[in-house]
């Protein structure tokens, strides 16, 4: 399964989200929250958080690179149960780190989904088109050249 689309929400008085109904049955057995190289909270599913954890895991551990990236990625990570609204709670340094008060987005990014400010969203879009376009340009010079 993808995840793809957007949803706006607002957080409740509780710091609360609700998961896109489309998706909530995918966080049956729960999910992981994980703070995003960009200021945005990630939400996995067991196996695309499992998937991420072994690309960390990958980076040598004997190096900086990777005893950083494992404290930064396992280290602010932790388990979510939706409750049965399909709603998530957001801890204090979740919000902090993605700058949450209010109004969100709620974005499918393929394996997971990301939450976002609304504002920090719809500001990141006109990089997020011109970064696509230059990925996808490299990515098929580069299977061009296999």
């Amino acid at each position: 399964m993808y995840f793809v689309g957007k949803v706006e929400y607002q957080l409740d008085d509780r710091k609360r989200v609700p998961i896109p109904p489309i998706y909530r049955g995918a966080f049956d057995a729960g999910g992981y929250l994980s703070m995003g190289i960009d200021p945005c909270i990630q939400l996995h599913t067991p196996e695309s958080f499992a998937a991420t954890a072994a690309i960390i895991e990958a980076i040598p551990a004997e190096t900086e690179e990777g005893d950083d990236a494992r404290r930064a990625f396992f280290g602010s990570a932790g388990a979510v149960q939706k409750d049965a609204q399909g709603r998530i709670t957001l801890g204090p340094e979740f919000l902090s780190y993605a700058g949450l008060s209010k109004d969100v987005v709620v974005v499918g990014v393929g394996d997971k989904l990301e939450i976002w400010d609304r504002g920090a969203y719809l500001a990141r879009q006109p990089d997020a088109l011109v970064n696509r376009r230059r990925a996808t340009a490299r990515q098929q010079a580069h299977q061009g050249e296999a």
